[in-house]
């Protein structure tokens, strides 16, 4: 019965709470700003271009992500990593766009005291605060007198120097200051090299496998090609092959479109051949996964149309010399799968085209003109309808049809 009180849980008592003012009582508590305090404080933050709070905004976030482990990193923080490391040229100058956007990975940020030396033999450093002073070591420290270098500056190199380069000066920093520094190591950086070129590699091997002509063909001649092939973008309406010309290269569409043409010769008026231009009809179009000029190349052969891009065009080309280069069995084997890009017709089927093509062109016109004749004479805007007026909706709807469609 004595332990039985004991069993209950009992309040809390809660102490009264000590009055400000008095002597020898300090209240820990937060304290509100005043109104003056907040009042400076909004003109401290007004005064600021909104431009520069972002960038310190982007630029903090970026710094408390370098200083987690890389696999810890979210999607965000390495978002602004990279948006950060496009601030620096250094940075933007010597590496590629995808290098860049997967540095973000695998840089890490290092902090250090004043007066220290780090070594900048095992990777690139890029100082974001603080400064050093940079040295070599082919004469003393004293005797040198090289510039310090503050943020934004950087010291090392993205890749070791090679043995036989005796040249080479191992370089070294002296922090002036707290600092903290980027770092890109030579293995975070090899490595990314390695699986960017894989991401690469494999998606030539795609681009050319998703041909129609290349579906049944071995890993190894694939492999042959896929060596060969350079990535490049068009933009929309370049001539990429010209009617009665060999092709300048061989091309495998990866996105976009290009636009077929062959040109018109009994159609053209002699008293026009002079100043104007040849007049071209629409045979055919070439989409995403398909190539061209494979057997142009290979036979010497003449383009039978001109190529143009329709749209901005992504496609992995061969150049003639590297093409005439490859074994008798991938030359025999391309020869055999490839077909031209479309068949020579017929004068007179070209005529019956470009006829065909002209008469839906002068339709079209035709429609346009009546719909906007009908539109203009019954004071209406195209993209702006009666009824957004403050008329009504079901007259302004009555009215539009009678305008539209007149009774007989």
């Amino acid at each position: 019965m004595n332990s039985y009180q004991r069993i209950f849980l009992t309040p809390k008592k809660i102490m009264p709470a000590i009055p400000l003012g008095q002597e020898g009582n300090v209240s820990h508590a937060p304290q509100r700003p005043t109104a003056i305090e907040s009042q400076a404080s909004q003109k401290r933050n007004r005064s600021q271009p909104r431009g520069k709070q972002t960038q310190e905004m982007l630029f903090n976030h970026a710094i408390k992500a370098l200083k987690k482990f890389p696999i810890e990193r979210s999607q965000q923080d390495l978002q602004a990593i990279h948006k950060m490391l496009k601030m620096f040229p250094c940075l933007t100058t010597q590496l590629a766009k995808p290098e860049l956007h997967k540095v973000s990975s695998i840089a890490i940020i290092e902090t250090w005291d004043r007066g220290q030396i780090v070594f900048g033999h095992n990777g690139f450093f890029l100082i974001l605060k603080g400064s050093v002073k940079p040295y070599t070591r082919e004469a003393p420290i004293e005797d040198q007198k090289t510039p310090a270098i503050g943020v934004g500056g950087f010291f090392g190199s993205f890749e070791p120097p090679h043995s036989e380069d005796t040249g080479i000066i191992t370089q070294y920093a002296l922090t002036l200051e707290a600092c903290e520094i980027l770092k890109i190591s030579h293995s975070g950086y090899a490595k990314l090299k390695k699986e960017i070129s894989a991401q690469v590699y494999a998606m030539k091997e795609s681009l050319i496998q998703g041909c129609q002509f290349y579906f049944d063909w071995p890993k190894l001649s694939i492999d042959h090609l896929a060596k060969l092939i350079q990535l490049k973008t068009f933009p929309a309406n370049q001539v990429l092959v010209k009617e009665g010309r060999v092709c300048p290269f061989v091309a495998y569409i990866r996105e976009g479109e290009c636009t077929i043409l062959q040109d018109i010769g009994s159609l053209i008026n002699p008293a026009k051949k002079k100043g104007g231009g040849i007049k071209s009809v629409v045979v055919g179009k070439l989409g995403c996964m398909e190539s061209f000029g494979e057997v142009s190349i290979l036979q010497e052969q003449p383009s039978p149309c001109t190529i143009v891009t329709a749209t901005e065009v992504q496609a992995g080309i061969i150049q003639p010399e590297a093409l005439q280069g490859l074994d008798s069995v991938t030359i025999s084997l391309m020869l055999q799968t490839a077909q031209p890009t479309c068949g020579k017709l017929s004068q007179e089927e070209i005529n019956k085209e470009y006829v065909r093509q002209e008469k839906s062109k002068e339709w079209d016109h035709i429609k346009k003109r009546v719909l906007s004749d009908a539109l203009f004479y019954n004071s209406i805007q195209q993209g702006c309808g009666k009824w957004t007026l403050n008329r009504g909706p079901r007259k302004t709807a009555d009215k539009y049809k009678l305008s539209m469609f007149p009774s007989s």
